[in-house]
């Protein structure tokens, strides 16, 4: 049997890709185990300082694993399968370290709500972006119904939601669903170049920032000023920042 995630290291950067091209990457709970334990690794690993998380083949991932589900349709075993998704959310959202999507071909149902808890999404111009929750009368799970109308409002994020035609790379930039679309044949180095250039940067000022953003999504505009200004002194008094101005001012010199 094939591993359901393949974990590689190029240089700083780790690159996660979901590996069952045959069913297009469908998502089943051993699938998500990986993801965590791969995700919760790599948050530890002081070479690694940002990840990106693709699929082999034809598909990012195309949702849940269907036939899995209908294997056994006790509740109690299908809420093991939904638990494990809200896990991955809480390790994805707890990581410190960027995480980027190079969405390829399908990316639907749980495939989407993988891409949605990565900090930028990128995709191929090939790709299909969509949610058949509503189709197949689910609600969506992974933290999606909070960080979808967060990304693209509240209207939008329901259209999309109950009227499950999957939209094209385009429409998705255009409405901020994704952040860059690229030629196919790019995507993954493009994604890779991306992640390593952010991997140059100070680690604790990318932590800060990921941290910034996501209390302030909780905060009132006075608590997030405050958090601001305390996030912004330590930043300013750790080594690596003192050392990327220090460098700043000696290139200014040249």
């Amino acid at each position: 049997m094939t591993e359901r995630v393949i974990f590689e290291k190029h240089d700083k950067v780790g690159v996660i890709t979901l590996n069952r091209a045959r069913i297009l990457n469908a998502i089943d709970k051993k699938t998500l185990d990986e993801l965590t334990a791969i995700i919760s690794l790599c948050a530890k690993d002081g070479s690694i300082y940002s990840l990106v998380i693709t699929g082999d083949g034809r598909a990012f991932s195309a949702g849940g694993d269907i036939k899995h589900m209908m294997a056994d349709t006790r509740p109690e075993i299908f809420r093991k399968t939904a638990n494990a998704y809200q896990v991955l959310a809480k390790a994805m959202q707890g990581c410190k370290k960027p995480i980027i999507a190079a969405i390829n071909g399908y990316c639907l149902g749980g495939g989407l709500e993988l891409a949605l808890l990565c900090d930028l999404r990128f995709a191929a111009k090939s790709a299909k972006l969509g949610l058949p929750d509503a189709e197949l009368g689910f609600s969506p799970t992974g933290g999606l119904t909070y960080i979808l109308p967060r990304l693209i409002g509240h209207g939008r994020a329901l259209h999309l939601t109950m009227l499950p035609d999957p939209i094209d790379a385009v429409e998705s930039e255009r409405i901020g669903l994704v952040t860059q679309v690229f030629d196919d044949e790019f995507l993954l180095q493009e994604s890779i170049n991306r992640a390593a250039r952010i991997a140059q940067f100070p680690a604790h000022g990318l932590a800060f920032i990921k941290k910034g953003y996501l209390a302030a999504l909780e905060s009132d505009f006075d608590a997030t000023l405050e958090l601001e200004e305390d996030v912004d002194v330590a930043c300013f008094t750790h080594p690596e920042t003192q050392k990327a101005m220090a460098d700043f001012l000696q290139s200014r010199k040249k």
